[in-house]
């Protein structure tokens, strides 16, 4: 499910149309087409609870997509811009039915949708405002791990990535509205964003996002998110016992599970008497995220400009997902704490970029948000018997080459946050992790011609 803005469309539209009528608008036209193919080589877990299995291991990822997007430049204050995409995909499933099926493509829609205000207030001061459907990235230097400030749910804690995601690359991932503000340095953007990648949709988060050039070297990031701060319905963002155990075809939840949407917590036992005391705990898909990011440039301090402009460029990023504790399955911030790390390892001018991040996430849960999905549960899918620490570790190599000018080659090996989502209209789609032990990893190559 994606939004539709046609209203914007047709905003953007009419006020090309009269810019066109006043001057001459300059439209520039940009665009895509990729072909990518991987496969899971090792994934441990087939988490299917007697279902159909959804088992990974050993299957090819195929993929095939093409964007195509323009802008137009209105006046010297005011820009528009409007594209679209297509994504087809091969349903990797370990199931024999499943595995079999063909779709011509998975999913269309909008990559781009907005009108943009820039104003120059003074020679070192910008202000910009945008609203619609538009790209925003706050740690460029990301190729898979991180961005846990708009990445995810709170509750469950979840943390999102996979290979060039659509967040990672020059796509669109906002919708709603940005200003942003820059004096010398120091940069500011404030975001009203529409849920549309999770459920429930269009719940209304605010964020803040600071940036600070504290030295050529040296650059700092913060930011507060208050996820879900004004849900368009309480009752889905914030779910009342009464919560119903909408599986489906979900076969990766227990049907025998009822606490799906609440909490049993035991506060005391009469030991004498035999009875204990049960308080019912209730809570929301809504909370508090907050972020902290780095990036640092040895090479002017170690005399090695002569390296590429990435080379040794050294990231990192710590996130915190939901301020708030609850009992059993969010009892310590420390377990909603991921941390990452990335280092651009010195590629001599045969790769653009040549990087390796790690991830530290000392999380208890299931990495699974079916529960969310089917339910608009903050309570983590229990899986008995499972230690989900097993895996606290990620990590990720990543490499891209642009050869001739428009043609950039890319890949990935890695054990990250990998999901396998199915097209829409199956019953088969998994919301859990594929990658689940040390062992487990996958890699992905990908050929993009852009214009």
């Amino acid at each position: 499910m994606r939004p539709k803005p046609c209203i914007l469309i047709a905003a953007i539209l009419s006020l090309a149309g009269w810019g066109r009528a006043q001057d001459s608008v300059e439209v520039k036209y940009k665009g895509a087409a990729w072909l990518q193919f991987g496969r899971v080589e090792h994934s441990t877990d087939s988490l299917s609870n007697g279902g159909p299995p959804n088992n990974m291991n050993k299957n090819w990822i195929q993929a095939a997509g093409v964007q195509v997007s323009a802008t137009a430049k209105i006046s010297p204050e005011w820009d528009g811009g409007m594209g679209m995409f297509a994504l087809q995909t091969h349903n990797a499933r370990g199931d024999v039915s499943v595995a079999n099926n063909y779709y011509p493509y998975w999913v269309t829609g909008l990559s781009e949708a907005r009108i943009t205000y820039s104003l120059t207030v003074a020679p070192n001061q910008k202000f910009q405002a945008n609203l619609g459907y538009f790209n925003y990235n706050y740690n460029p230097e990301v190729k898979d791990l991180g961005l846990y400030l708009l990445r995810g749910y709170v509750y469950p804690g979840a943390p999102v990535s996979s290979f060039e995601a659509k967040h990672t690359t020059p796509a669109a991932n906002i919708f709603g509205a940005m200003t942003s503000y820059s004096i010398g340095g120091l940069k500011d953007d404030l975001l009203l964003i529409s849920e549309t990648e999770d459920r429930p949709y269009f719940d209304f988060s605010v964020a803040d996002v600071l940036s600070w050039q504290a030295t050529p070297a040296l650059q700092l990031g913060v930011g507060v998110n208050f996820y879900r701060a004004l849900p368009r319905n309480g009752k889905y963002t914030s779910p009342t016992k009464s919560c119903a155990n909408n599986t489906g075809a979900y076969q990766q939840i227990d049907n025998s599970n009822t606490q799906i949407c609440y909490e049993l917590d035991t506060l005391s036992i009469d030991t004498v008497a035999h009875t204990a005391v049960v308080d019912t705990v209730l809570g929301s898909l809504a909370g508090t995220k907050l972020m902290g990011r780095f990036r640092y440039d040895p090479k002017a301090a170690l005399g090695l400009e002569s390296l590429g402009k990435q080379d040794l460029v050294l990231y990192g990023e710590v996130g915190v997902l939901g301020l708030k504790n609850y009992p059993k399955y969010y009892k310590s911030i420390k377990e909603r704490t991921p941390i990452m790390l990335g280092l651009n390892l010195p590629a001599w001018g045969y790769l653009d970029k040549f990087s390796l991040e790690v991830e530290y996430y000392g999380s208890k849960n299931s990495p699974d948000v079916g529960n969310s999905e089917l339910s608009y549960s903050w309570v983590p899918r229990q899986v008995p018997g499972v230690n989900f620490t097993r895996d606290n570790f990620k990590w990720a190599f990543y490499f891209s080459k642009v050869v001739a000018g428009h043609l950039r080659l890319s890949g990935q090996v890695a054990d990250d946050h990998l999901r396998m989502f199915g097209p829409p209209d199956i019953g088969y789609t998994s919301w859990a992790e594929s990658l689940t032990t040390p062992k487990d990893w996958y890699w992905m190559l990908k050929s993009t011609y852009f214009f």
